[in-house]
């Protein structure tokens, strides 16, 4: 059977016994912040095994994404690691649980699969005697051939730090013994290669918080995984994920592009260039790219490894981008999301590659130079210092330099690294405490209060009554005046922040005449929460209400949403349908909106998709919307957030034939509310996003005036009129053009005497001409720019320069045409002379570079450049 038999059998398999098929979620797990990635079949269902949601089914099936890299250092170097797999898992919400589980492994096992029932071994948690009932006498295999095994391997722990979980029990093939180890007593729980786990069959009966705190789940249930590549590892016969038909196939494919065949040395680096390579697409396709934190840096980790085990095989031009189209290829079919995103992600990929690749080269030599020092004077440890040099000068990800120095014998000061990285972690890390104790209030209140009823949709007053209050402290009965606090209704108009539009204002008005500013709202689940301050009077709990919004404020961010709906089926026009929402912000003053794209509009495509969607609005076209079912909204072509998690009741907001989303906001009764719409900024919040900033009504204004009072502010400061002010800007910046030439002229006739100054007390060896020069306060860029000088008017010259600049040595070499002809290699030079700084660098022949510690051994450092620079001219 190949990959694609597999999956569609086991779809088919539980589909006859009942289980809703449920799609793969994205691997960007949603509203799970102890996960970076889903990383099990059971992420996406973990609220259902809590009890925390209403459950739509009680038994389900899967082939999940899947995305681990704890052991990312393995991945290509065993048969089995990888980083992206596919999971197949069969889940019961309190309907059957260990004998149906059971029943179901041994049926898919042994009749669709056709695994030899005598192959076949189980594990089992030690304590479960029930679990061993089932397998030995309502399955019939044999007890010798069930092992009971400790907490470590059969009790399975939660995705992440909180979840369902339980004893387990796993299913084995003895491969026979041939893959042993020949000890007596070898079986499931050996080291060995002879059994080969396939299926997990995880009983939950716990939850653990994330204290590790156990207590029992309102309704047990099944949590299986089965992981799709080592499943076709057994049923195609095969020694390695990497020669299943898939994988197998995408080697042939890089084996081929790159000229080397897969045997030897060659078969590690092209392991990992095809592993990470899919890793990459489906990751990028789920809207996760490369960045420097994060998921993000996650990503730029696996594919600055691939590229590193590229440079292995003598690739050192962009090719992870080509392998995108063939994994799209072979698995395009069954996730078409990959398939609409190749374009926009082989993009991302050949930028973040040329990037790495400008650096890569100068920094390997640096590693290489610090692994050599420290190998021949004994040492065994590279500093934190030199890792971080590495990371922020280079680009390498501190595990890529761990596992080099591993593979060279020698370990890297992790612990020190972090703390030179402390700062930059620190950046993206909550630092005002007020703002995280107002979450955790809003967290506390939310929990007891349950859900609120949205009126908003109809009306913009409400009467309701107050269930439970906060006062920034504690949850209380009373807000007295003057005090600030949160405030929840059981009913309310005011609509709470959610999906990136802004929460609502006005007033909540009791009817003892006591005023609560609500100065603004928010969704947490499904409860809305108030938040502001008691003008006058005092609030109780229970008190009746009036809730009133504020009109205006709601009118300025409905048109600024309606117009996010405009913007995105705009952008699909001009663009392409690979446009896709990946986040925005509406407010009252301005709306943003994220979406995917990879390169920067042009002028011409911007002014486009404004137009478009000033004509729709003043079309003045009705807003239409619509609650239907999700499948029947999703099949109508209504748009989606990728990773939203949707009721099966949605609301659909439908503009004409032209725009079409699932959207829970408010909006406008027809376009022409908006008014008018402008583009602001175009810009890039990320690798492979585009960012649009975009004003409508108060925004258009706000704009014209701040932009009316510069006009008269550049008037009197120029002295013109109005229509004269581009006249005048343009004269005023030819006198300066011109200005700057002759200060230009002036500078280059000073750095001419200057030049003269540096050759007077050149060497001339053997017709080359070694000049040396000590600077001080001079930058890289001005060095630079002066040896340019010294060899334009010296053609057979080699500067040795160095500069004691901010308490930091530099050192710039460069060399003519003729001076690298007779021998001089500046690149060799950088690398014997710049220890003495203690630092490093490398470079060309003709131009190399390097930093260093201390500048008082400058004159050492130059004079040894020139030493070695004699005697390579043959002085």
């Amino acid at each position: 059977m190949k990959v694609m038999d597999l999956r569609e059998s086991f779809i088919d398999f539980f589909r006859e016994r009942g289980h809703t098929i449920v799609p793969s979620s994205p691997l960007l797990p949603k509203n799970d912040p102890t996960l970076l990635f889903t990383t099990a079949g059971m992420v996406q269902f973990k609220p259902m095994f809590a009890g925390t949601v209403p459950l739509d089914y009680n038994r389900a099936a899967s082939v999940q994404k899947c995305l681990r890299t704890s052991d990312l250092e393995n991945v290509g170097k065993t048969k089995r690691h990888l980083t992206f797999f596919e999971m197949l898992g069969n889940f019961s919400f309190g309907d059957y649980f260990k004998e149906d589980a059971i029943k179901f492994a041994w049926d898919y096992s042994t009749n669709t699969i056709k695994f030899p029932k005598e192959k076949i071994w189980v594990s089992i948690y030690e304590d479960d005697d029930e679990a061993f009932r089932i397998w030995n006498e309502r399955i019939g295999v044999a007890g010798d051939k069930i092992t009971r095994l400790g907490k470590k391997d059969n009790f399975w722990g939660p995705a992440g730090d909180s979840g369902a979980c339980g004893p387990c029990s796993e299913l084995y093939i003895d491969r026979g013994e041939k893959y042993g180890c020949g000890k007596p007593d070898c079986r499931p729980g050996c080291d060995c290669e002879r059994f080969l786990e396939y299926w997990n069959l995880v009983f939950n009966q716990f939850y653990q918080d994330a204290t590790g705190k156990l207590a029992p789940l309102p309704k047990t249930g099944i949590d299986t995984g089965m992981g799709l590549e080592r499943l076709a590892t057994l049923v195609q016969n095969v020694d390695s994920v990497f020669e299943t038909d898939e994988l197998g196939g995408l080697v042939k494919f890089v084996s081929g592009e790159s000229g080397k065949k897969y045997d030897g040395e060659n078969r590690v680096p092209i392991n990992i260039i095809v592993e990470h390579s899919r890793a990459l697409i489906f990751a990028m396709s789920d809207g996760i790219y490369p960045s420097n934190d994060g998921r993000g840096y996650v990503l730029r980790r696996i594919l600055r490894r691939a590229l590193r085990y590229c440079r292995q095989l003598g690739i050192e031009k962009p090719f992870i981008y080509r392998v995108v189209d063939p994994i799209v290829s072979l698995m395009g079919g069954y996730y078409p999301e990959i398939k609409t995103s190749a374009k926009n992600v082989r993009s991302v990929i050949e930028a973040e590659e040329k990037r790495f690749l400008e650096t890569i080269g100068n920094g390997m030599n640096r590693l290489d130079e610090l692994m050599r020092s420290l190998k021949e004077k004994g040492g065994k440890s590279i500093s934190g210092a030199d890792a971080f040099v590495l990371y922020d000068t280079f680009g390498f990800p501190v595990e890529m330099t761990v596992e080099i120095a591993s593979e060279n014998g020698l370990v890297v000061d992790v612990g020190s690294y972090e703390k030179e990285m402390e700062s930059q972690r620190e950046r993206g890390k909550q630092s005002w405490k007020g703002a995280a104790d107002m979450e955790k209030a809003y967290e506390e209140l939310a929990k007891g209060a349950g859900d609120t009823a949205f009126t908003g949709y109809e009306s913009e007053r409400a009467e309701s009554a107050i269930v439970t209050m906060h006062n920034g402290s504690r949850v209380t009965d009373v807000l007295d005046e003057g005090e600030s606090g949160l405030i929840v209704l059981k009913e309310t108009c005011f609509y709470g922040e959610a999906g990136g539009q802004a929460g609502d204002r006005g007033f909540l008005i009791s009817g003892s005449g006591s005023r609560f500013a609500v100065e603004d709202t928010k969704k947490i689940n499904r409860t809305i929460i108030h938040s502001g301050k008691v003008l006058n009077g005092v609030f109780k709990k229970g008190d009746s209400i009036k809730a009133e919004i504020d009109p205006v404020h709601r009118n300025l961010i409905r048109a600024n949403h309606t117009a996010t709906h405009l913007l995105q089926a705009a952008l699909r026009s001009v663009l392409g349908t690979h446009v896709k929402q990946s986040g925005s912000q509406v407010s009252s003053e301005r709306l943003r909106f994220d979406f995917s794209h990879f390169n920067s509009m042009r002028p011409d495509e911007i002014e486009r998709v404004e137009s478009i969607v000033n004509a729709k609005i003043w079309e003045n076209i009705t807003v239409d919307t619509e609650i239907m079912d999700l499948k029947k909204a999703v099949s109508s072509g209504a748009m989606a957030v990728f990773d939203e998690k949707y009721e099966d009741r949605v609301r659909v907001v439908k503009v004409d034939d032209f725009s079409r989303e699932l959207c829970g906001g408010t909006h406008v009764g027809s376009t022409g509310e908006i008014g008018v719409f402008k583009i602001i900024k175009e810009s890039s919040p990320g690798a492979g996003l585009r960012r649009i900033e975009a004003v409508t009504l108060k925004g258009i204004i706000d704009r014209y005036n701040s932009h009316d009072r510069i006009i008269e502010q550049l008037t009197g400061i120029l002295n013109v009129s109005e229509n004269m002010l581009v006249k005048r800007a343009d004269d005023l910046t030819n006198q300066v053009r011109s200005l700057e030439k002759e200060m230009e002229k002036i500078k280059r006739d000073r750095t001419e005497t200057g030049i003269d100054e540096i050759l007077k007390d050149s060497l001339d060896v053997n017709g080359i001409k070694i000049v040396k020069m000590k600077f001080t306060g001079t930058g890289t860029d001005d060095l630079r720019s002066i040896s340019d000088s010294v060899r334009s008017k010296e053609q057979a010259s080699v500067v040795i320069f160095g500069s004691d600049a901010d308490g930091k040595a530099l050192l710039l070499f460069a060399a003519t045409g003729k001076a690298v002809g007779a021998g001089v290699d500046c690149g060799k030079l950088i690398k014997n002379v710049s220890g003495i700084v203690g630092g490093g660098g490398g470079g060309r022949k003709d131009m190399a570079q390097a930093g260093g510690k201390d500048p008082s051994k400058l004159e050492e450092a130059l004079g040894e450049a020139v030493k070695l620079a004699r005697g390579m001219i043959g002085g």
